[in-house]
Protein backbone atom coordinates (compact mmCIF):
# COMPACT_ATOMS: atom_id res chain seq x y z
CA UNK A 1 0.00 0.00 0.00
CA UNK A 2 1.43 3.41 -0.96
CA UNK A 3 1.39 6.32 1.46
CA UNK A 4 -1.57 8.03 -0.21
CA UNK A 5 -3.71 4.88 0.11
CA UNK A 6 -2.52 4.48 3.71
CA UNK A 7 -3.50 8.10 4.48
CA UNK A 8 -6.89 7.66 2.83
CA UNK A 9 -7.48 4.55 4.94
CA UNK A 10 -6.42 6.28 8.16
CA UNK A 11 -8.84 9.12 7.49
CA UNK A 12 -11.68 6.73 6.68
CA UNK A 13 -11.06 4.86 9.96
CA UNK A 14 -10.57 8.04 12.04
CA UNK A 15 -7.05 6.96 12.98
CA UNK A 16 -4.41 9.48 14.06
CA UNK A 17 -3.02 11.52 11.16
CA UNK A 18 -0.05 13.90 11.44
CA UNK A 19 -0.07 16.76 8.93
CA UNK A 20 3.12 18.84 8.72
CA UNK A 21 2.40 22.54 8.24
CA UNK A 22 4.64 24.17 5.62
CA UNK A 23 4.38 27.90 4.91
CA UNK A 24 7.88 29.18 4.09
CA UNK A 25 9.95 26.22 2.91
CA UNK A 26 10.90 26.72 -0.74
CA UNK A 27 13.74 24.24 -1.32
CA UNK A 28 12.48 20.87 -2.55
CA UNK A 29 15.44 19.21 -0.81
CA UNK A 30 13.94 20.15 2.57
CA UNK A 31 10.82 18.11 1.84
CA UNK A 32 12.78 15.04 2.96
CA UNK A 33 12.63 16.40 6.52
CA UNK A 34 8.83 16.07 6.56
CA UNK A 35 8.60 12.38 5.66
CA UNK A 36 7.91 11.41 9.29
CA UNK A 37 4.45 12.98 8.88
CA UNK A 38 1.52 11.27 7.15
CA UNK A 39 1.21 14.21 4.78
CA UNK A 40 2.41 17.76 4.30
CA UNK A 41 0.22 20.85 4.00
CA UNK A 42 1.54 23.43 1.54
CA UNK A 43 -0.20 26.65 2.52
CA UNK A 44 -1.10 28.88 -0.43
CA UNK A 45 -3.61 30.85 1.63
CA UNK A 46 -1.15 32.31 4.14
CA UNK A 47 2.19 30.95 2.94
CA UNK A 48 4.62 32.28 0.34
CA UNK A 49 3.63 29.98 -2.52
CA UNK A 50 2.63 30.62 -6.09
CA UNK A 51 2.71 28.23 -9.04
CA UNK A 52 6.46 28.55 -9.55
CA UNK A 53 7.29 27.77 -5.92
CA UNK A 54 4.88 24.84 -5.63
CA UNK A 55 5.99 22.75 -8.60
CA UNK A 56 9.45 21.78 -7.23
CA UNK A 57 7.92 20.98 -3.82
CA UNK A 58 5.11 18.80 -5.14
CA UNK A 59 7.51 17.10 -7.56
CA UNK A 60 9.87 16.23 -4.72
CA UNK A 61 7.03 14.98 -2.52
CA UNK A 62 5.77 12.85 -5.42
CA UNK A 63 9.27 11.35 -5.72
CA UNK A 64 9.33 10.67 -1.96
CA UNK A 65 5.83 9.20 -2.00
CA UNK A 66 4.83 11.84 0.56
CA UNK A 67 1.17 12.96 0.15
CA UNK A 68 0.62 16.70 -0.24
CA UNK A 69 -2.40 18.80 0.67
CA UNK A 70 -2.55 22.33 -0.74
CA UNK A 71 -4.59 24.90 1.15
CA UNK A 72 -5.93 27.16 -1.58
CA UNK A 73 -6.84 30.81 -1.16
CA UNK A 74 -10.56 30.22 -1.69
CA UNK A 75 -13.07 27.80 -3.20
CA UNK A 76 -12.53 29.05 -6.74
CA UNK A 77 -12.34 26.63 -9.66
CA UNK A 78 -9.01 27.68 -11.15
CA UNK A 79 -7.24 27.83 -7.78
CA UNK A 80 -8.24 24.25 -6.92
CA UNK A 81 -7.91 22.74 -10.40
CA UNK A 82 -4.48 24.33 -10.88
CA UNK A 83 -3.33 22.82 -7.55
CA UNK A 84 -4.43 19.39 -8.76
CA UNK A 85 -2.53 19.99 -12.03
CA UNK A 86 0.56 20.77 -9.96
CA UNK A 87 0.44 17.42 -8.19
CA UNK A 88 -1.60 18.03 -5.03
CA UNK A 89 -2.93 14.85 -3.43
CA UNK A 90 -5.54 16.80 -1.53
CA UNK A 91 -7.12 20.22 -1.12
CA UNK A 92 -7.95 22.17 2.03
CA UNK A 93 -10.68 24.76 1.47
CA UNK A 94 -10.70 27.72 3.89
CA UNK A 95 -13.83 29.47 5.19
CA UNK A 96 -16.24 26.78 4.02
CA UNK A 97 -19.78 27.94 4.73
CA UNK A 98 -21.99 26.93 1.80
CA UNK A 99 -22.95 23.97 -0.34
CA UNK A 100 -21.91 26.02 -3.38
CA UNK A 101 -18.32 26.19 -2.09
CA UNK A 102 -18.19 22.42 -1.70
CA UNK A 103 -19.78 21.86 -5.11
CA UNK A 104 -17.09 24.05 -6.66
CA UNK A 105 -14.36 22.08 -4.87
CA UNK A 106 -15.72 18.73 -6.04
CA UNK A 107 -16.06 20.06 -9.61
CA UNK A 108 -12.45 21.24 -9.58
CA UNK A 109 -11.00 18.05 -8.06
CA UNK A 110 -12.79 15.31 -10.01
CA UNK A 111 -13.13 14.42 -13.66
CA UNK A 112 -16.59 13.93 -15.16
CA UNK A 113 -19.08 12.51 -14.38
CA UNK A 114 -18.43 13.43 -10.69
CA UNK A 115 -16.85 16.82 -11.42
CA UNK A 116 -15.64 18.82 -14.39
CA UNK A 117 -11.89 19.30 -13.94
CA UNK A 118 -9.79 19.35 -17.10
CA UNK A 119 -6.97 17.00 -18.01
CA UNK A 120 -3.54 18.62 -18.01
CA UNK A 121 -0.49 19.50 -15.96
CA UNK A 122 2.53 17.37 -15.04
CA UNK A 123 1.02 16.14 -11.78
CA UNK A 124 -2.61 15.53 -12.71
CA UNK A 125 -2.25 11.75 -12.25
CA UNK A 126 -0.08 9.75 -9.87
CA UNK A 127 1.92 6.80 -11.29
CA UNK A 128 -0.48 3.96 -12.12
CA UNK A 129 -3.55 6.18 -11.78
CA UNK A 130 -6.09 6.69 -14.56
CA UNK A 131 -8.80 9.24 -15.25
CA UNK A 132 -11.35 6.67 -14.12
CA UNK A 133 -9.59 5.91 -10.81
CA UNK A 134 -8.38 9.43 -9.98
CA UNK A 135 -9.35 10.73 -6.55
CA UNK A 136 -8.04 13.40 -4.20
CA UNK A 137 -8.53 14.29 -0.55
CA UNK A 138 -10.98 17.05 0.33
CA UNK A 139 -10.64 18.81 3.69
CA UNK A 140 -13.11 21.70 4.15
CA UNK A 141 -12.29 24.17 6.90
CA UNK A 142 -14.98 25.29 9.34
CA UNK A 143 -14.11 28.78 10.57
CA UNK A 144 -17.44 30.38 11.47
CA UNK A 145 -20.80 29.69 13.15
CA UNK A 146 -22.39 29.72 9.69
CA UNK A 147 -20.04 26.95 8.56
CA UNK A 148 -20.91 24.92 11.63
CA UNK A 149 -24.64 25.33 10.99
CA UNK A 150 -24.25 24.03 7.42
CA UNK A 151 -22.21 20.95 8.29
CA UNK A 152 -25.11 18.44 8.44
CA UNK A 153 -26.30 19.43 4.95
CA UNK A 154 -22.73 19.47 3.63
CA UNK A 155 -22.29 15.90 4.85
CA UNK A 156 -25.65 14.82 3.44
CA UNK A 157 -24.86 16.23 -0.02
CA UNK A 158 -21.10 15.70 -0.32
CA UNK A 159 -20.14 13.36 2.51
CA UNK A 160 -18.79 10.67 0.17
CA UNK A 161 -16.19 13.17 -1.12
CA UNK A 162 -15.21 14.69 2.25
CA UNK A 163 -12.23 13.09 3.98
CA UNK A 164 -12.39 15.25 7.08
CA UNK A 165 -13.22 18.68 8.49
CA UNK A 166 -10.52 21.01 9.76
CA UNK A 167 -11.06 23.97 12.08
CA UNK A 168 -9.20 27.26 11.74
CA UNK A 169 -9.33 28.42 15.37
CA UNK A 170 -7.92 31.91 14.84
CA UNK A 171 -10.49 32.86 12.21
CA UNK A 172 -13.21 31.12 14.23
CA UNK A 173 -12.31 33.21 17.29
CA UNK A 174 -12.45 36.39 15.21
CA UNK A 175 -15.87 35.45 13.82
CA UNK A 176 -17.06 34.84 17.38
CA UNK A 177 -15.88 38.27 18.50
CA UNK A 178 -13.02 37.05 20.71
CA UNK A 179 -9.97 37.44 18.42
CA UNK A 180 -7.17 34.90 19.02
CA UNK A 181 -8.60 33.84 22.39
CA UNK A 182 -8.34 30.16 21.49
CA UNK A 183 -9.27 28.97 24.97
CA UNK A 184 -12.35 31.19 25.25
CA UNK A 185 -15.41 29.08 26.17
CA UNK A 186 -17.28 30.14 23.01
CA UNK A 187 -14.37 28.98 20.80
CA UNK A 188 -13.97 25.68 22.63
CA UNK A 189 -17.74 25.11 22.46
CA UNK A 190 -17.81 25.59 18.68
CA UNK A 191 -14.80 23.33 18.20
CA UNK A 192 -16.49 20.64 20.26
CA UNK A 193 -19.68 20.92 18.20
CA UNK A 194 -17.72 20.45 14.95
CA UNK A 195 -15.94 17.42 16.38
CA UNK A 196 -19.20 15.94 17.69
CA UNK A 197 -20.82 16.16 14.25
CA UNK A 198 -17.81 14.50 12.67
CA UNK A 199 -17.72 11.70 15.23
CA UNK A 200 -21.46 11.16 14.76
CA UNK A 201 -20.94 10.68 11.01
CA UNK A 202 -17.68 8.74 11.27
CA UNK A 203 -15.66 11.54 9.66
CA UNK A 204 -12.13 12.57 10.54
CA UNK A 205 -11.58 15.98 12.09
CA UNK A 206 -8.88 18.24 13.43
CA UNK A 207 -8.04 21.76 14.48
CA UNK A 208 -4.87 23.76 13.98
CA UNK A 209 -2.87 23.52 17.21
CA UNK A 210 -0.20 26.09 17.95
CA UNK A 211 1.48 23.73 20.41
CA UNK A 212 1.24 20.24 21.90
CA UNK A 213 -0.84 21.47 24.82
CA UNK A 214 -3.63 22.37 22.40
CA UNK A 215 -3.07 19.19 20.39
CA UNK A 216 -3.66 17.14 23.56
CA UNK A 217 -6.81 19.16 24.31
CA UNK A 218 -8.21 18.59 20.81
CA UNK A 219 -7.41 14.87 21.03
CA UNK A 220 -9.51 14.63 24.20
CA UNK A 221 -12.31 16.49 22.40
CA UNK A 222 -12.38 14.00 19.53
CA UNK A 223 -9.78 15.15 16.96
CA UNK A 224 -7.76 12.60 15.00
CA UNK A 225 -6.04 14.93 12.50
CA UNK A 226 -3.11 16.70 14.13
CA UNK A 227 -1.92 19.87 12.38
CA UNK A 228 0.58 21.40 14.80
CA UNK A 229 2.98 24.34 14.50
CA UNK A 230 4.70 25.25 11.22
CA UNK A 231 8.06 24.96 9.51
CA UNK A 232 9.47 27.87 11.51
CA UNK A 233 8.61 26.26 14.83
CA UNK A 234 9.99 22.90 13.67
CA UNK A 235 13.37 24.52 12.92
CA UNK A 236 13.40 26.51 16.16
CA UNK A 237 12.53 23.45 18.21
CA UNK A 238 15.15 21.27 16.52
CA UNK A 239 17.86 23.90 16.74
CA UNK A 240 16.88 24.62 20.35
CA UNK A 241 17.50 20.99 21.28
CA UNK A 242 21.01 21.18 19.82
CA UNK A 243 21.74 24.51 21.55
CA UNK A 244 20.54 23.17 24.90
CA UNK A 245 22.57 20.01 24.42
CA UNK A 246 25.72 21.93 23.60
CA UNK A 247 25.20 24.17 26.64
CA UNK A 248 25.32 21.05 28.81
CA UNK A 249 28.66 19.86 27.39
Amino acid sequence: MDRYAALKEKLAKREKVVMANVMLTTSPLLMDAYTAADCVLLDKEHGVYGTEELIPLTMRCRMLGLPTVIRVEDSVYHLIAKSIDLGADGIMVPRTETLEQLKMAVDAIYFAPVGRTGYGGWGILRPGETVETSERLLLPQIESPKGLSQMPEMIERFGEHIDGFIIGPNDLSIMLGVPKQLDHPAVVEHIQKVFDICVQHGLSCGCYAKDMEHARLYAKMGANIFWVGDDRTYIRKGLGEYVDGIAEL
